[in-house]
């Protein structure tokens, strides 16, 4: 402040001197004498000048307000976008529509060759039907002798009761009988082997059926729901396509998308509230996760990943529309608040410059949530307290 005064003052000493040579200068150049002429001369040289404060000190009261801490993106309105692939390598065989048809719920949008997948499913299903055949064949023969052994048994026992001990054939009677019970024993044996083997194959090749079934199935790619096509693969019948590659891709144009920077699953899940801000509204988001091979892919290929975000508009937008996606991490609602400006650092402590009775006075505030603009004020301050913005 002292070497403003001083600087002022040299400014003033010069403007004096300088007003002193042109008044000089005047007289000697012949201008009309006397006191008329020099007041006319005076009037004509001096100039009024006003000089502007140097410092201007601002205070702002401490008051109630919200406090919210938030990360805004950029952002364009589009459809709902989903890129489909088949869900398992093929060769290609044919597009069922083109670009820009308008498609319903399940239309088959585009087909690969499934024929060597359908010849070996009818192959596995005819030897799953022989073995099945074979099986049953072989245990209603072997259930058919049991009934007969046991008829013979019942008879065998019937006659043994009949025959007195050790008289006549009694012994042959005996050994007939334990000659059917081994037959049967063997049978029941017989059966468990054929039963157990049956039970072992028949899964094997009947697994190898359903994913003959499922690649049959899903080389059909569909459309999963009602949309218009606005890109597809270049490809043409032979061509072997991956199922990492997107083939279709099928806009939702009932369904509205806020695109923009990337943003972590974690953030948006632990997020207060998001919302799209365009033109002067808001309007609540839902956020939409990155498929993991998409954002993989992007990053092997050193591309910005994109996060999108559905929102629900009561009126139609319009896509191409350029938008502000709002990720509200938390916020404290009508609180005592301090603007930023008005705080300062020392070490691990904040503090304000307080007018009080006597001027400037120290005071540290513990604060809270903070939001780039206010500081949500914890303690130190009271509402009405005037501070100072330096």
């Amino acid at each position: 402040m002292a070497m403003m005064c001083q600087y002022l003052r040299k400014k003033i000493n010069v403007g004096v001197w300088a007003l002193a040579a042109v008044l000089a200068l005047g007289g000697c150049a012949g201008e009309p004498q006397g006191a008329e002429a020099s007041q006319d001369s005076t009037q004509s040289q001096v100039r009024s000048v006003t000089v502007n404060p140097l410092h201007q000190v601002q205070t702002t009261q401490v008051k109630t307000g919200d406090v919210k801490k938030r990360k805004i993106y950029e952002g364009i309105i589009s459809p709902y976008v989903q890129e489909l692939r088949f869900p398992e390598d093929g060769v290609f065989l044919e597009y069922r529509v083109s670009l820009g048809d308008t498609v319903r719920k399940g239309q088959t949008l585009a087909v690969t060759d499934v024929s060597a997948y359908r010849d070996q499913a009818e192959s596995l299903q005819e030897q799953i039907d022989e073995l099945t055949r074979k099986y049953l064949y072989e245990i209603a023969t072997r259930d058919n002798s049991l009934k007969i052994y046991e008829l013979e048994l019942e008879e065998t026992y019937k006659l043994i009761d009949l025959t007195e001990y050790m008289q006549g054939n009694y012994t042959q009677l005996c050994i007939n009988a334990g000659n059917l019970v081994s037959r049967m024993d063997r049978l029941e044996l017989e059966k468990k082997h054929l039963t157990e083997s049956y039970e072992l194959e028949l899964p094997y090749l009947q697994e190898q059926l359903a994913d003959c079934q499922k690649k049959i199935r899903s080389n059909v790619l569909k459309a999963p729901f009602a949309g218009t096509v606005t890109e597809l693969q270049p490809a043409v019948s032979g061509d072997r396509v991956s199922k990492e590659l997107p083939m279709v891709v099928l806009a939702d144009t009932t369904r509205y998308l806020a695109m923009g920077d990337y943003v972590t699953r974690r953030d948006a899940e632990k997020a207060e509230r998001i919302y799209v801000f365009i033109d002067g509204e808001e309007y609540d988001a839902e956020y939409i996760p990155m498929d993991q091979k998409v954002y993989s892919a992007l990053m092997a290929k050193q591309q910005t990943p994109y996060s999108g975000f559905e929102i629900f508009p009561p009126e139609p937008l319009e896509f191409g529309h350029m938008a502000r996606i709002v990720v509200q991490e938390e916020s404290r609602m009508q609180v005592l608040v301090v603007p930023g400006l008005a705080v300062q650092q020392e070490g691990a402590r904040r503090y304000c410059y307080r007018k009080g009775p006597q001027g400037r006075e120290k005071v540290y505030v513990e604060t809270g949530l903070y939001d780039g603009l206010n500081y949500e004020v914890l303690g130190g301050l009271q509402e009405g307290d005037e501070v100072y913005i330096d």
